[in-house]
């Protein structure tokens, strides 16, 4: 049957990351573009707008704004226990063309690619009074998610602030953190607390953040790859960049963020995840000669964020070679879910720390000889004869280093 509203004529991007939230018990997907920040709810509540009628809980000041925070229960299935039970609940502010409107949410549960043609439109007749009409299919990781009509929830509710009514007594480093308008040439961040550290991590980099998984190798918390981890039957190194390893274990990272560089990833860990900015490239103080920095912003609502650079952390992680896929040849086969990778064996050694290498590219091991023992003890250039031909030794923690 063919859709009643069909879906308009411009084409859709590939993969759409949407944000994965639950409230009550319905899980809801948002995209990623009309999300600006996640923010805990304010310790005194919420400032309440007397009404009689209406969707309004009330009104939260976010970064100097006054953002209406509109009742999602109105439209889900709560129970008594989940009303009262916000202890925990977060402000989620959702953007809109220039308008910006507060939703109250108990968890932010991560980012979600999401492939255009795997959203299924589920309701067909049109119906302004409603707010979804359309899911995303249950996947091994996660539930079905009910995608959110953010400008219908605007129009129902009718409640919703202009992104121009933000304070305007504002420093410039707070104005470059604002909603950029289209062709401004501003790029989105999603910003992670790392142990004490805010850092700004570009949202195209951002695959997944999900729950850390288990550890199956651990590497030591003085080092920045600090274990080996597995997702979805992909190997990936787990590291922390924080200053002084804030984020090497489960307590003190309980979130993994899978960065994607080509065909690595590696699981960034971290403590919490906070929200999105939008920053200006002349908003950003550049740190060339910094080692993982692309730069530093200094905002009176965040402080002092750093950007990181996603080609630095890759260069100074080559354990993330461990996280490549099988070519498509041998892939997964068509219908498989495209977030399914095939795993491939490495074989893990000893050399001063514990490095892994592909199956593919080792063929043979073989004892150490004396003599070429006692040339790289002594620091002389060390063969080994094998198969008919000289074969140089080198040590690979020097290499690799």
């Amino acid at each position: 049957m063919q859709d009643v509203n069909p879906p308009p004529a411009t084409a859709s991007p590939a993969v759409i990351p949407h944000v994965h939230v639950r409230v009550g018990g319905c899980d809801i997907a948002i995209p990623v573009e009309q999300v600006r920040q996640a923010v805990p709810l304010p310790p005194q509540g919420l400032t309440v707008l007397p009404r009689r009628s209406g969707a309004l809980l009330g009104v939260a000041d976010v970064a100097g704004a006054a953002v209406p925070i509109v009742a999602l229960e109105r439209w889900l299935p709560l129970s008594a226990a989940d009303d009262e039970d916000n202890v925990a609940s977060r402000l989620l502010v959702l953007q809109h063309a220039d308008a910006l409107v507060g939703v109250r949410v108990d968890a932010v549960l991560g980012v979600k690619p999401v492939a255009a043609e795997g959203v299924r439109r589920v309701h067909h007749t049109p119906d302004d009074s409603e707010l979804f009409e359309s899911v995303v299919p249950a996947s091994a990781a996660a539930p079905t998610l009910c995608i959110l009509e953010v400008a219908r929830l605007m129009r129902l509710a009718q409640a919703w602030c202009a992104a121009a009514e933000l304070a305007p007594a504002r420093s410039a480093g707070a104005a470059a953190l604002a909603v950029q308008k289209p062709g401004a040439g501003a790029q989105r961040f999603a910003v992670f607390l790392i142990g004490r550290e805010r850092w700004a991590v570009p949202v195209a980099a951002v695959q997944q953040v999900v729950p850390l998984p288990a550890t199956d190798l651990a590497l030591g918390r003085n080092d920045r790859t600090w274990a080996i981890g597995q997702w979805r039957g992909r190997k990936l190194p787990l590291v922390d960049i924080s200053e002084g390893r804030q984020a090497s274990n489960r307590q003190a990272a309980p979130w993994m963020v899978l960065v994607g560089q080509g065909p690595l990833v590696l699981g960034l860990t971290v403590s919490e995840c906070e929200q999105f900015v939008d920053l200006a490239p002349d908003a950003v103080a550049r740190t060339p000669e910094d080692a993982l920095l692309a730069g530093v912003v200094l905002s009176p609502d965040l402080g002092r964020l750093q950007i990181l650079d996603v080609d630095k952390l890759f260069r100074l992680t080559p354990g993330a070679s461990i996280s490549r896929i099988a070519p498509d040849g041998s892939g997964p086969r068509s219908g498989a879910p495209t977030d399914a990778a095939e795993p491939l064996p490495y074989l893990v050694f000893d050399a001063d720390q514990r490095y892994a290498s592909p199956v593919e590219g080792i063929v043979g091991v073989v004892e150490l000889p004396p003599q070429a023992r006692d040339d790289l003890r002594h620091g002389r250039r060390a063969v080994l004869a094998w198969r008919d031909q000289t074969v140089r030794v080198v040590v690979a923690s020097r290499t690799i280093a």
